[in-house]
């Protein structure tokens, strides 16, 4: 069974954005008909308004959306909790308290467990970033600074890379310097989407927007564009 991971940028519901492309796109990606998406957002404290986001944005398409908390409603059994689960869709907000949290309740290894049966991995920004050796985040505050996540998928990745105007120059110089190992720049608005832990695809919802491979050559950073297909 295919592993798959949809690493977004930025953009979608979090974001109040009507996204219904890159929404049926995700719910293709699961292995029947009307999945069960999962929304975890441990990463804003659990935020009411993304998951009444999730909730409204998906009650438009054929799948059982719910969600998990570690904040409000504390279940006794993650792996209970998911193990039906099609689709895990991971919200942004601060990465390394998301990680703890998740590192101190198992969850790390329970989703891994999940996403090795099959079930899709999706979420933007903090839930972008956490799948990689290394992200490119704000979590420790200004200025941005290297991460270390969970390593599932090979290298580093920066999101917002269009959003905010510090990442590129920031992204650039821990790629040139060697501080990050080489890596995935996202703009807002496209995904990367990755098979067994290999870039299948970049896409978008969103015209005019563009991904990067970002590697090392001596002391420099070089930015390769990767050109993404629109979804419909």
């Amino acid at each position: 069974m295919k592993r798959h991971i949809v690493a977004l940028g930025g953009g979608g519901f979090q974001d109040g954005e009507d996204a219904p492309a890159l929404n049926r796109y995700i719910l293709d990606l699961s292995r029947r008909p009307n999945p069960r998406i999962c929304i975890i957002a441990t990463a804003s404290g659990d935020y009411d308004g993304f998951i009444t986001r999730f909730d409204q944005t998906f009650a438009h398409h054929d799948c059982r959306p719910f969600h998990l908390s570690v904040f409000h409603e504390p279940q006794p059994d993650y792996q209970a909790h998911l193990a039906d689960c099609d689709i895990i869709y991971v919200t942004g907000g601060n990465t390394r308290a998301m990680l703890a949290i998740w590192r101190e309740w198992g969850l790390d290894q329970i989703i891994r467990a999940a996403y090795e049966r099959g079930t899709v991995l999706a979420g933007g920004s903090a839930g972008a970033i956490c799948w990689f050796e290394q992200g490119h985040t704000d979590s420790n505050g200004l200025p941005l600074t290297p991460l270390n996540c969970l390593g599932w998928l090979k290298g580093s990745c920066s999101p917002h890379y269009n959003g905010e105007p510090a990442r590129r120059p920031s992204y650039l110089k821990f790629i040139g310097n060697g501080t990050m190992p080489d890596g995935y720049a996202i703009e807002n608005g496209v995904a990367l989407h990755f098979v067994d832990e290999t870039l299948e695809r970049a896409l978008t919802w969103r015209q005019g927007r563009q991904a990067y491979r970002v590697n090392r050559n001596g002391n420099q950073a070089v930015e390769t564009p990767i050109a993404p297909s629109s979804v419909t």
